[in-house]
């Protein structure tokens, strides 16, 4: 049981840290709306956020929190991608079949 637990905690622990990550980075582009370094403090709040909690609440190396953050991230994305490929497969599917070209 304990065993099983800390396979969860370590499997969970990417994206624990990718969300708070994204949070801090959402976060701090609020409150800078329209400020031209917006999307760059954005990112260095994203990896500040990451490497805190990774190494001092988590106890990893900084090397790992980054890594398991942007894994959880490329996971995410490929999922994204994934399913506006299937929609827009599904869609032109629908357009074509619906209105058939004459010649």
């Amino acid at each position: 049981m304990k065993q099983s637990a800390r396979h969860a905690w370590l499997t969970a622990r990417g994206p624990v840290l990718a969300l708070l990550g994204v949070a801090a980075a959402y976060a701090l582009s609020n409150v800078l709306d329209g400020f031209g370094w917006q999307a760059g403090l954005g990112l260095v709040a994203f990896l500040a956020t990451v490497l805190t909690v990774g190494v001092f609440a988590f106890r990893m190396h900084p090397e790992d929190a980054v890594e398991e953050a942007a894994t959880a991230i490329r996971a995410a994305l490929t999922v994204a991608f994934a399913v506006a490929a299937l929609t827009a497969t599904f869609l032109t599917a629908l357009t074509v079949s619906t209105n058939p070209t004459t010649t």
